[in-house]
């Protein structure tokens, strides 16, 4: 019993509340914006505030539970957890419910979910993992060819029974920003810009029109009057808000039913309209701060496995967040992502404090390091002198298997501490008090010859 009290004690001690009470305040408000969205639509807005409060309440118990155990711990299990994740993904194929014209959710009742929500959290992972083991050699071909086969398996496997791209650009977005985290080369992302240009008018025949028409509205409103119609709404009631907007329930656009997807999709729309600009920059503000601590807790993660999963959420959350802006301000394709801890939607808010559990766990673990007296982050070695090591006995056989072998032991014998470091200082100093010393040497000896006549008179004088 005093074991339990002193590691709840523990935890609330080392609880990153930054992080806990912005996501809190942002879902408060969101509640807000749901409310006056749903309060002009049949039967009122009792059932969506009952529904996003208790995924809130979920997603607080979730948060609880992750951010309380170490995570680094079940890595060695990445595999399997990759695997469980393309299996949840194609589940879609025999269970999926269409909706909005992409067949990517699953129906329990009356319980949806969605399958690439909580996907993103699996992928950030696992992808953190596979990195973290190719760490060594992460700029060379072979291990790019993994990791991109890695995030080519689950885009595929959410883009075949769903159809819905939209959902699995933030992956790609995730995993670049991983690998820029991790040291990857600015010459493979110069290759990847250029790659994808080229692949530009191939990927574009395998989109559907109406995939088509929403990037094409952008540029030309008459292809596809509908979609232009959405994006329009938006910006009218935005623009209506002006700088205070029109004040609770009072927009026009909200409460007509004006605005299409208002609780979900187009939330910032009901926020510019009754909020006003001032409204506009809180949500930004708020968003911007929490994103910008989950970088924070990344740049001094203890280990890389947890710096990388950090950089993955705050990742995802960026993406998002910038992504329905652009959406509801009409320079940005509708691509159906939610903004997090404001839209509507139990999958979208209970992973999003899922992922806020991943990053105050890291973030529980550089306080506890710093209780501890430990170094907060380790040294990380460089692939080139990784390499020196590899050439002086290990053949390609106990390399390959390395990289195979997932365990505990193996991670040891690898580890990133640097135990040359202390060495090689001392070597360097050692070589350069000894060119001095001799050096000193050398000068008594040219002085000496320098003066034969004196120091002959002076023993000569000595003598007689």
């Amino acid at each position: 019993m005093q074991n339990m009290k002193e590691k709840i004690s523990r935890y609330f001690q080392t609880m990153d509340y930054l992080l806990l009470i912005l996501a809190l305040c942002c879902s408060a408000f969101g509640l807000v914006l749901i409310f006056s969205a749903t309060h002009a639509m049949d039967g009122g807005s009792a059932r969506y505030m009952a529904i996003q409060t208790l995924a809130i309440l979920l997603g607080l118990v979730g948060f609880t539970i992750i951010s309380s155990i170490d995570l680094e711990r079940f890595t060695p299990m990445w595999r399997l957890v990759f695997l469980i994740n393309v299996l949840f993904q194609l589940s879609l194929i025999f269970f999926g419910y269409e909706n909005g014209g992409n067949k990517s959710w699953l129906r329990f009742g009356s319980i949806g979910i969605q399958p690439a929500e909580l996907g993103k959290l699996l992928f950030v992972f696992t992808f953190a993992k596979h990195i973290n083991l190719l760490r060594y050699q992460l700029n060379r071909v072979k291990s790019l060819v993994q990791l991109g086969a890695h995030l080519l398996i689950i885009m595929l496997a959410i883009i075949l029974p769903s159809k819905d791209v939209g959902m699995s650009l933030p992956y790609v977005f995730i995993a670049v920003l991983m690998l820029f985290a991790a040291g990857l080369s600015l010459k493979w992302f110069a290759g990847g810009v250029i790659l994808a240009c080229a692949a530009v008018p191939i990927l574009w025949q395998v989109l559907d029109n109406f995939q088509k028409n929403r990037i094409l509205v952008l540029f030309d409103p008459t292809i596809s009057p509908d979609t232009y119609w959405q994006q329009q709404q938006s910006r009218i009631a935005i623009g209506s808000g002006k700088l205070f907007g029109t004040g609770f329930l009072k927009g026009s656009q909200t409460q007509n039913n004006m605005l299409p997807e208002k609780q979900t999709d187009f939330i910032f729309g009901v926020a510019g309209e009754e909020w006003g600009l001032v409204g506009c920059m809180v949500i930004v503000a708020a968003l911007m701060i929490l994103i910008f601590r989950v970088f924070y807790v990344a740049f001094y993660a203890p280990s890389q496995i947890s710096s990388l999963i950090c950089v993955g959420i705050g990742s995802m959350l960026l993406f998002q967040t910038f992504e329905n802006i652009f959406m509801c301000l009409g320079i940005g394709p509708v691509m159906g992502l939610t903004l997090p801890f404001f839209s509507y939607g139990g999958s979208s808010i209970a992973t999003m404090f899922l992922a806020l559990g991943m990053v105050v766990g890291v973030s529980r673990k550089i306080k506890q390091r710093k209780l501890s007296g430990l170094p907060l982050m380790e040294t990380v070695v460089s692939e080139q002198e990784t390499e020196k090591r590899s050439r002086g006995g290990k053949g390609w056989l106990a390399n390959l298997r390395a990289l195979l072998v997932d365990d505990t032991e193996q991670e040891k014998k690898r580890s990133i501490t640097v135990e040359w470091l202390p060495k090689r200082k001392k070597r360097d100093s050692v070589q350069k008090k000894r060119p001095v010393h001799s050096w000193k040497k050398k000068v008594k000896k040219q002085t000496k010859k320098k003066h034969p006549d004196t120091t002959d008179q002076r023993d000569g004088s000595g003598e007689e």
